[in-house]
Parts: C-alpha cells; structure tokens; sequence
C-alpha cells in the first residue's frame, strides 16, 4: 500500500513539473523580443498613440483652414417682374433691371495672423499631449517587460529548489531502503517537493498572464496561442544607473505634459488677443453691374459694422480668465513633475542600496547555510527539517532579491518616464553588469 502511494506520489509529482518545464521548453522556438523591440511595437501600433497622431493631423488641418482668405460672393439678381397683365404692355427686355454684384469681406485688425497663431498653438498642444500619451504607453510596456522577467526568474528558481529536494528524496528512499531511517522524513521530504511543485505551477499560470499583458500593453489585439508564441530576449539584470539631478530636472521641464501645458498658456494669449483684435468691425465691400432697361450703370457699396452696444467684452473677459487658468494649471503641472521627479529619484537610490546589500551578504548567507545544512544532513550531523529550513529559507532569500531587483527595474523605469529620457545612463564606476539568477551569489 506504502509502495502505491508512493508511486501516485512521484508520477503526480513529475506530470505537475512538467508542465512548467514543456511551457519553458518551447522558448526555444518561438520569437524573442529585447525590450527596444516591444515598445517600438506599442509605439507603431498602440490605439491610444495612433489616436494622438490623429487628433495632431486634425490639428495641422485646423491650422491650414485658419490661414485662408474668406471667400467672395456673387450675386445675380432682377427687378421688375410682372405680376400680371400690364397696361402698357411688357418688354423684358427694358422692363427688368439685372444686377450682378461681387462681395468681398476684409478683415482687420491681424485677425486672420492672429487665427493662424492661435491654431500653431493648438497643434503644438495637440502634440505635447500625444507625446504625453506615448511616454505613458512606454512606461506600461517596459513595467510589463519586467514583470515578465520576475515571473520567469521565479520559475528558473522554483525549478532549481524543486531539483534539490529531488536529490533528498532520493537520498532518503536509500536510506529507507537500507534501514537507516524511518519512512517518515522520505514523506516529509516528499510533500516538501509537492510543496515546490504547487507553487511552480501558481508562478506558471502568472508568467503566463504577464506574457498576456505585456502583449496588451503593446497594444496587441488578439491574444490567442499564435499571438502568445513569444519570449523575452533580455534577463532582469542589476545595473547601476548614473543619476545627476541637475540634468534629471532640466529633462523633466521638457515633458510633453509640462510643454503641453505651455502651449495652452500660449493658446490663451492667442486666443485673447485675437479676441480683442474682433472689436474692430470687418469691412464688406460690393461693386456691381446694373442693367437698367438699355442703360448700363455700376453698383457699389460699403458696409461698416458700427461697434455701439457689443464690443466683443464678454470673449474677451473670457480670454482673459482662460489665460489666467492656464498659467495656474502650468505651475501646478510643473510643480507635479518635479514631486514625482523626486520621488521617482528618491525610490531609485533606495531600492539601488537595497539591490547591493542583499548582492553583498545576504544571499551568500543564505546560499551558506543551506549547503552546510545539507552536508551536515548527507553526514547525519543534522536531521531533516533542518536541512528543509534552510532549503527554504535560502529559496525565500532568492525571492526576496528577485523582488527587490524587479522593484529597482520599476523604480528606473518610473524615473525614465519622470524625467522624460528614454534610458537612464549606466555608472562607469562598476564592473561588468551581474545577471540575476537561483545560483547567483
């Protein structure tokens, strides 16, 4: 009975691991993209940017109707049309006068360069926004690149901690074999491994999910098997970034959310001087021609709007509170970027610290004292919990790094979008760049 249940216990044990390693094994063959690659996709076929890149050509086509002349007219017309017999009879000839008239209207004041100007801002608006909008599609892309990264890192890890504790169950049927040790520590060695098993496949099913969002984020729009047939071709490395705050802050007043909300500072100017420039009427000229029976005469007239009761004052007012809320959304945008500037940099040296005490002592610690353990097991200088904490122990040391190594990838990538830089500078005053690993020390 003892011998079945722990067959059933292997062969559940193996059909549950290789699920992980198929879905890994297929790696091999599929695409792999760098991280370069996935956000020049999010860029080329994202809705929302390719949305702001439209909303910037209805810009640039407001911006060519706003320069444009008005149109003249023409009109053709006749008087003196009979409504019935008359008594001296009708000739149509001499008894309709014909009129035709061309109309232009002339506007005054720089109203149409002024129109011009306020439509240049409008589109420069239009493009800051659509530049804001892809720095946050960025963002999305390159914290779903990591999270992917983490995932993976986690099942590499799982699946070297699932191998050690093959080899103690192995030691252990032995050692039951021979008699040296009770059949309890092989079941305890055994559900440990099951354990280890059960969780791989919980960390599976969420690389699996963050390999979804990663393909949303990119602005991917069908995710079936096909779609999914990718893996990522960078590891989640530690690299020591150069941060000179100076440069930080003159990148971040350069953000499209800070230039956009310059241009509606700029558009509120515009917009109130053309406002005030319309408190000067425009001027409709006419000249025609006029057939007067068979006389021929010309037509011509002026006409003035006369400013008496409408001066324009309430566009105007207007205008001018616009300009006033502009400026103050201008400092509160401004005021924002550089909080989160400062956050963004603040997080990065703290999580940075974080990444190099733990490279420094505390997984070599951990890695130390899960080898002794298992050396003193081996020896039976210790029994087999002892060895299983350390085991687990050392694997939770593992996550914890990954975590914090995947919180100062976040942390970089939140400042690259802060500053408005696409890729933070790498120290020179370190070695070669360390890959993250389970037998990283």
């Amino acid at each position: 009975m003892r011998i079945h249940q722990r067959r059933i216990v292997g062969a559940a044990l193996a059909v549950l691991l290789a699920f992980p390693a198929t879905a890994y094994s297929q790696a091999g063959t599929a695409r792999r993209l760098t991280l370069n690659e996935t956000v020049e996709r999010a860029r080329q076929r994202h809705p929302l940017i390719v949305a702001a890149k439209q909303r910037v050509a209805i810009a640039e086509a407001e911006r060519m109707e706003s320069g444009l002349k008005p149109n003249p007219g023409l009109t053709v017309s006749g008087e003196n049309f009979p409504l019935g017999p008359t008594q001296k009879g009708f000739d149509f000839g001499s008894g309709v006068d014909w009129f035709a008239t061309y109309t232009q209207t002339f506007e005054t004041g720089g109203k149409r360069n002024l129109r011009v100007a306020l439509a240049e801002r409008n589109l420069e608006a239009a493009q800051a926004e659509a530049s804001a909008i892809e720095r946050r599609v960025v963002y999305e892309v390159k914290a779903a690149y990591q999270r992917v990264a983490n995932a993976r890192l986690r099942i590499e890890l799982l699946r070297e901690n699932h191998n050690n504790l093959n080899e103690l169950v192995s030691l252990n049927e032995a050692r039951v074999k021979e008699g040296y040790i009770a059949e309890g520590d092989l079941i305890k060695a055994r559900l440990e491994a099951q354990r280890v098993g059960f969780q791989t496949r919980k960390v599976v099913l969420e690389y699996e999910q963050a390999r979804i969002e990663l393909l949303r984020a990119m602005g991917g729009s069908s995710f079936e098997d096909d779609d999914l047939a990718f893996e990522i071709a960078e590891e989640m490395n530690y690299q020591p970034v150069s941060l000179n705050p100076a440069l930080l802050r003159e990148a971040a007043m350069r953000l499209p959310q800070t230039q956009a909300a310059q241009a509606r500072v700029d558009r509120a100017q515009a917009l109130l001087r053309l406002e005030q420039a319309r408190v000067r009427p425009d001027i409709t000229a006419s000249v025609g021609y006029k057939r007067n029976g068979p006389d021929n005469a010309l037509y011509a007239a002026v006409n003035i709007p006369l400013p008496v009761y409408n001066r324009n004052q309430a566009m105007i007012a207007r205008a001018q509170s616009q300009v006033e809320e502009a400026r103050a959304e201008l400092q509160h945008t401004q005021n924002m970027v550089l909080a989160e500037l400062a956050a963004a940099r603040r997080a990065v040296e703290l999580n940075q610290k974080q990444v190099e005490s733990l490279r420094a002592e505390f997984l070599l610690l951990a890695d130390e004292s899960r080898s002794i353990s298992l050396a003193a097991y081996r020896e039976g200088a210790v029994d087999l919990l002892t060895a299983l904490d350390a085991q687990r122990v050392r694997s939770q040391a593992q996550e914890f790094y990954f975590q914090a190594l995947y919180d100062y990838q976040l942390a970089i990538h939140e400042l690259e979008r802060a500053a408005g830089i696409e890729r933070l500078p790498v120290r020179q005053d370190v070695g070669e760049t360390q890959k993250a690993g389970p037998d990283e020390k």
